[in-house]
């Protein structure tokens, strides 16, 4: 057994930090993320040299510890895979991704018992190796990081001392592959707008998606007091006010034409059919947030909806409407910016926006006629 500090050379006369440890004839590597000046160390790399050297001394230890049973060996010797379904059942996770990932790792180990002690670097690159066999890339990291939640669980409640998924490099992760999200075009979405939908609700809270760039958890759930009218500068601005269910970030969402008309729409509607409800769509209010019983219904309905208007019913779903949202926000907008999507998405990193880079035609076509001409004495004959 032991735990080694060593040193790898990042270029600019400078090293980063990294654990080679070995333990019951397995070795794997921790990378720390320390870097320093090798050749004139400052006091700071010199602090940060005393850090690495800290955090050696304790993964050296913890070993040590859980070598001698000093943790509840019983608990780490325990099968992964059993744990791994009980997560499931007591969180309510048996309708996500949890329950296909927990079907791969009873594949993939053939029924044989998993510990926790058994789950190393070695193990999580083969089951990864396993999965892209059967799923495509972006699947296989959501399967993944499935079992680095439930994993920092374990860790929580003191079974592992650490996640054992932080130590594969990163350069050995399964890597992300990049996927067109084949949004719909104004032309497409005035196509459907002229076509009925079976059910007007599920139409309109679709075409509102489109042009607010609402999930389906904040929109279903999307309440007439949520909405704002506010009179700046002598004009009168609509906006939305809201808590977002993923990332419970406060957003405040200024709204465009269209989507202030579907409001419009929306509440003659109600007065029409003396509907009182404080929901803005309260056909699609979902009532069982686990299940999605209401998405599944609302799907049904979009793909019959998508077919009537000709279009291929394969790209009608609920998040689409997100997706075209960015992409006309960006081919449309003279200022329209990955940064600016970032914030009217509401995502925490523009990292996430990174995917909408890939714009249209048309905003391509008007990038390249901004610029200038030379003169030429050229004539076309």
């Amino acid at each position: 057994m032991g735990v080694k500090l060593r040193e790898k050379k990042i270029g600019n006369g400078k090293v980063s930090f990294y654990l080679d440890i070995t333990h019951h004839k397995e070795r794997w590597y921790e990378f720390l993320e320390i870097h320093v000046s090798k050749n004139r160390p400052s006091e700071d790399d010199k602090r940060k040299r005393r850090i690495a050297d800290e955090i050696r001394s304790k993964r050296e230890n913890e070993i040590i510890y859980q070598g001698h049973g000093i943790q509840d060996k019983s608990r780490r010797t325990a099968d992964f895979v059993a744990w791994f379904a009980s997560y499931i059942k007591d969180r309510n996770f048996e309708h996500d991704n949890n329950t296909n990932v927990l079907e791969h790792l009873k594949k993939y180990v053939n029924k044989k018992p998993l510990s926790f002690e058994a789950l190393k670097p070695q193990w999580i690159k083969g089951f990864s190796a396993y999965l892209l066999e059967r799923v495509k890339a972006n699947s296989a990291i959501a399967y993944n990081n499935k079992l680095i939640t439930a994993l920092d669980v374990a860790m929580q409640e003191g079974i592992i001392a650490q996640n054992p998924f932080h130590l594969v490099p990163r350069k050995e992760r399964i890597k992300r592959n990049q996927t067109y999200r084949n949004p719909f075009s104004i032309d497409e979405l005035q196509l459907l707008h002229d076509t009925p939908c079976d059910i007007d609700e599920i139409k309109k809270a679709y075409l509102f998606g489109c042009f607010t760039g609402l999930r389906w958890s904040d929109l279903n759930c999307l309440r007439w007091s949520e909405v704002l009218v506010k009179t700046i500068d002598g004009v009168q601005e609509w906006f939305i006010y809201f808590e977002q269910e993923k990332t419970e970030a406060i957003e405040y969402l200024p709204l465009s034409e269209q989507a202030i008309q579907i409001l419009k729409e929306r509440k003659k509607q109600q007065k029409d059919m003396g509907i009182i409800s404080q929901y803005v769509f309260p056909y699609v209010k979902e009532t069982d947030i686990k299940r999605r019983l209401k998405l599944k219904h609302v799907s049904h309905h979009l793909k019959k909806w998508a077919e009537k208007a000709g279009i291929d019913s394969k790209r009608m779903y609920f998040h689409s409407a997100r997706h075209t949202f960015a992409t006309n926000v960006l081919e449309y907008s003279e200022d329209g910016d990955l940064y600016t999507v970032s914030k009217l998405l509401g995502h925490k990193s523009i990292s996430s926006t990174q995917m909408y880079a890939q714009i249209g035609d048309r905003r391509k076509k008007s990038a390249v006629n901004l610029l200038p001409k030379l003169h030429t004495k050229f004539s076309a004959a």
